[in-house]
């Protein structure tokens, strides 16, 4: 069925169908919903990752830590309320994948038909990674809810700018600062284009909201710290190990650089498989489109500024690359649909292609034979990226130094464990000597 205003049932024309604020909350509760039903059954038992660990120590440390302050903020508090410190990050965690759902959807609702719209939030529900997420005490579900809703600002203030815009979007972009302050980092761009939309007074406002909302979670970090010169210390010393020593510039183009594009080709393979094989038509079809190009110059300020970081710097873990998932899905969708020549009904079809992809991506999830012990490549494989499935969350994995994605001038650091019997559940800290 055509769109209001165009023979083309693909154009990207503004507001193809924008949902009301009743169909928003409905859309808001039933992500949350299938977040709860699908994540439930495969919750991770206990903390096993590093990570994971570390967020259990250091919310004993700070009620404001230095990283990802109010994602540990909040989930300690969520934890004092269930008197589960580790099931606080798995409600939070369900909390903000459906909310990263219900964003995608809102987003897609002014670029594609109602039908598409939803099954592409269906299909990033199920993602495997995406998926896994959702069942384990991580952060990275945040990156697609604060994208998506910037990216659905400034496309709908392309045609159809509303008072409200510029506002909700520094609210949500600050949010998203101090959930991870990559967020905050990464995607000012596409604010910074919202509020040229709404230049004037209107912008000046959203940007001194922005500032302020930012100031309410960074004066009690700074606070817990110990001070500005405590934080930019330690924050050099994290940069300095985590930065620097992986970075191209200390490792090479080889070593990092050419890494980092394998494994974030990996990430987004294991996030949408199948989906992205619709990429590069859906990529043509935009470009041709009335307003395709200002589309793709919004998708590539929002992925430019993480793209530049992973491939120079680091790209650690496959969550990173949901920086790149709401621009993705956008092309995704808009290559799914049939030839608009064809005359067929084309959110239907496109549709039921999405809901073949989701479907690939839940036996993906669900099915995936993980086998940590195996040796050679499907090992490594196993322990990098299949821990992220149904049978890698409930699966602890062998505690020896991996090898995964190491080359020759790689640094090899032994592993220790040390548990501590009277901490909370799954707490167990992770040292590298």
């Amino acid at each position: 069925m055509p769109l209001p205003g165009t023979s083309d049932p693909y154009a990207l024309a503004p507001r193809v169908s924008d949902p009301s604020a009743r169909e928003v909350v409905r859309a808001i509760v039933a992500c949350l919903v299938f977040v709860v039903v699908t994540r439930g059954p495969v919750f991770r038992p206990l903390a096993y990752d590093f990570d994971e660990t570390g967020y259990l120590q250091t919310i004993q440390e700070a009620q404001f830590p230095k990283q990802h302050t109010l994602f540990l903020a909040s989930a300690n508090v969520l934890g004092r309320w269930l008197g589960d410190p580790y099931g606080g990050f798995l409600m939070l965690d369900v909390i903000t994948s459906g909310l990263a759902m219900a964003a995608v959807w809102w987003m897609m609702r002014g670029l594609v038909p109602p039908l598409t719209a939803a099954t592409s939030a269906l299909a990033l529900g199920v993602g495997p990674v995406f998926w896994s997420y959702g069942a384990m005490a991580a952060n990275y579900t945040a990156i697609p809810a604060v994208g998506s809703v910037l990216l659905g600002l400034a496309w709908r203030g392309r045609t159809d700018p509303r008072p409200w815009h510029p506002y909700v979007g520094a609210l949500v972009l600050a949010l998203g600062a101090g959930y991870r302050q990559d967020i905050g980092v990464f995607w000012l761009p596409v604010l910074g284009v919202i509020l040229w939309q709404h230049r004037g007074f209107a912008a000046i406002q959203a940007t001194l909201l922005f500032g302020i909302v930012n100031l309410m979670w960074l004066v009690p970090m700074l606070r817990d710290a110990g001070g500005w010169a405590l934080y930019r210390a330690e924050t050099g010393k994290f940069a300095h190990s985590a930065g620097y020593l992986n970075s191209v510039f200390n490792l090479g183009v080889i070593d990092a650089t050419a890494r980092y594009m394998l494994k974030a080709a990996m990430a987004l393979g294991c996030t949408l498989g199948i989906g992205l094989l619709f990429v590069p038509r859906g990529l043509s079809r935009v470009w041709s489109r009335p307003g395709g190009r200002f589309l793709i110059g919004l998708m590539v300020l929002a992925a430019a500024p993480a793209l530049a970081m992973h491939l120079l710097v680091h790209f650690g873990v496959p969550g990173y690359a949901f920086h790149y998932v709401p621009a993705i899905l956008i092309l995704m969708a808009v290559g799914l649909g049939p030839d608009p020549r064809a005359g067929r009904s084309a959110d239907r079809e496109t549709a039921l292609r999405g809901l073949g992809i989701a479907f690939t991506l839940a036996a993906t999830f669900l099915l995936y034979p993980t086998n940590y012990e195996r040796t050679g490549f499907r090992g490594d494989f196993d322990l990098a990226f299949a821990r992220l499935t149904r049978v890698g969350l409930a699966t602890r994995p062998p505690l020896r130094d991996a090898d995964t994605w190491r080359t020759s001038v790689s640094q090899r650091l032994p592993l220790n464990t040390v548990a501590r019997p009277s901490e909370p559940r799954g707490l167990s800290i992770l040292k590298f000597n």
